[in-house]
């Protein structure tokens, strides 16, 4: 969708503040710390929202007529302000993912895994975000993520959909990197081929 620069700039501080305040709250609410279980929460939640990334993009924004059309026409003016409102991603984190893992889990253990979430969402944001607005040298430790990202918009094969990470490319077989289609086992060739 078409964001005016406010509204696209807009999670470069919400997230980090709704990250830090479910954080403070959690702290505030526990009645015993256990870190360790913490961050394993708080990575589960990243790891989840890759595979969220990857679904999303592939199944939703690639097939569903209005948002394909949308995501279109982001691929022929990839440098324009284009983005899920801030209202919107939050509603998706807050009624998606906190208050149905709170009732499921309780809030103490869905909490760290919504914080993974959304950090996986933020990371999300600025690795597009560079991807598309930032020049960057060839030896640069983030060109081969806008490399692998233009590939997505100008390959002729679709693919490439995760923008964080290539993991879930290669394990549905969708990644156009070179020699990644050939690493993967049979198995996991015939399981993006039942996925779609």
């Amino acid at each position: 969708m078409q964001l005016s620069k406010t509204g696209y700039y807009a999670d470069f501080i919400i997230y980090p503040l709704l990250i830090l305040g479910l954080l403070g709250v959690q702290l505030a609410e526990a009645t015993t710390w256990r870190p360790f279980g913490f961050v394993f929460l708080c990575l589960l939640g990243f790891a989840a929202w890759t595979l969220c990334e990857y679904l999303l993009h592939r199944y939703v924004l690639h097939r569903v007529p209005i948002l394909h059309d949308m995501h279109e026409a982001h691929h022929a003016n990839p440098s324009a302000f284009v983005g899920t409102p801030s209202w919107a991603s939050f509603l998706m984190f807050s009624v998606g993912a906190l208050l149905p893992l709170s009732f499921a889990i309780g809030f103490t253990y869905a909490s760290p895994v919504t914080i993974g979430l959304m950090l996986g969402y933020f990371c999300y944001v600025v690795v597009h975000h560079v991807t598309h607005h930032w020049r960057l040298a060839p030896d640069s430790p983030l060109y081969r993520f806008k490399h692998r990202h233009a590939r997505h918009h100008f390959a002729k094969t679709p693919g490439n959909f995760g923008v964080t990470t290539l993991f879930w490319d290669v394990v549905f077989g969708t990644s156009l990197e070179a020699g990644s289609r050939e690493r993967r086992s049979s198995f996991l060739r015939g399981f993006g081929r039942f996925l779609g």
